[in-house]
């Protein structure tokens, strides 16, 4: 029986090369291109969503922590929107992939619904 070997680093990052430069970015945006890359590693290598991470943040327009900041909030996005397809296990090793290469000034403790009144946050 054939074995499968998981992809290395060097071909994911090869991977996000090529289809960064064949995105439709007239049609759908240009910062649009990892979303749907995204969601298609949470199904089938969840541990290289860390991988995708540090190739982004390695782009010019995200060079401050603010702007990382904003990128893993929309990635965070895309992965809770990805549990009602794949369930929970995979965005979370997904985004536990993120914590490990996340730089301490680059984390967001932020949650969607701060600004909720406080009456929805309460348990009666």
């Amino acid at each position: 029986m054939a074995t499968i070997q998981e992809p290395t680093t060097e071909e994911a990052v090869a991977l996000f090369k090529a289809i960064e430069e064949k995105f439709p970015k007239q049609t759908l945006g240009e910062d649009k291109w990892y979303l749907p890359v995204l969601s298609a590693l949470v199904g089938a290598e969840p541990e290289h969503v860390g991988t995708l991470y540090t190739y982004l943040i390695s782009k010019p327009e995200f060079k401050t922590p603010e702007s990382r900041q904003a990128l893993v909030r929309r990635m965070r996005e895309a992965l809770v929107k990805n549990v009602s397809i794949l369930g929970v296990c995979k965005p979370i090793t997904a985004l536990f992939s993120i914590v490990k290469v996340e730089r301490p000034e680059d984390k967001d403790y932020t949650f969607s619904r701060q600004e909720a009144p406080s009456s929805c946050l309460t348990l009666s």
